[in-house]
């Protein structure tokens, strides 16, 4: 008779690192809010210390910023920090995908479709953190693939500051709902052509860099208005 094992549990620290990273950058919790552990420990009903160990990793990664006397605060993400970090994202993602074509495999390749099966439904709220979630696992899949630690860790840390902005702002009136448009880098990572797959997460990158920007500037648009009105 075969057993099925137990899956390891996960240390409460882990569990309280994954999940205020993942609501950081959804946007769960905003740039700039205020929080205390108090108000963790109510959230997660964990001691201070699994508490403290993840809020130490959250500001190691730069998601997080200590106020003295008041808590903590979400790091603010400036329009010059977005434009750095999608910079970093072309250089980082384009060598990984590059790296990655040659070790690729076909089961690797069924796992992309699958991640990029998901749609994000601007009406309802609960399709975008499996949509985000897919987004990052898509591209750590590929820089996994590309088998260096350094190019993982890089795309890692730079997708959990700008996938904050990526869907921001994001509203019924404006968006339509979202693929995620990985069919051309999927194509090229198939064939084993790195110069290809280079190219085309380089035009992604962009592609999503532009949208945000669109956004930001349909927002600002409106703010105008209201205020001259």
């Amino acid at each position: 008779m075969n057993k099925t094992k137990t899956p390891p549990k996960v240390p409460l620290g882990e569990r309280v690192y994954e999940d205020l990273r993942t609501a950081i950058v959804l946007g769960e919790l905003a740039s700039g809010q205020v929080f205390n552990e108090a108000d963790l420990i109510q959230r997660y009903g964990v001691s201070t210390s699994p508490l403290k160990e993840a809020l130490t990793r959250l500001r190691q990664d730069g998601l997080v910023k200590v106020i003295p006397r008041r808590g903590y605060t979400v790091a603010d993400l400036t329009l010059r920090d977005f434009h750095e970090l999608m910079q970093m994202r072309l250089v980082i993602e384009g060598a990984a995908a590059e790296l990655a074509a040659p070790r690729i495999s076909d089961e690797h390749i069924a796992e992309m479709r699958r991640l990029s099966a998901t749609v994000l439904i601007v009406a309802k709220p609960a399709s975008y953190r499996p949509f985000m979630q897919a987004n990052q696992s898509f591209h750590e899949l590929i820089a996994t693939i590309a088998d260096n630690g350094r190019l993982l860790k890089a795309t890692k840390q730079t997708f959990d500051e700008v996938q904050r902005l990526l869907f921001a702002g994001i509203n019924e009136q404006d968006d339509k709902d979202l693929s995620h448009d990985h069919d051309e880098i999927i194509a090229a990572l198939a064939r084993r052509n790195g110069g290809a797959a280079r190219q085309a997460v380089i035009q992604h990158v962009k592609q999503s860099r532009d949208r945000v920007i669109d956004r930001m500037l349909r927002r600002d648009a409106r703010l105008d208005h209201l205020t001259l009105t």
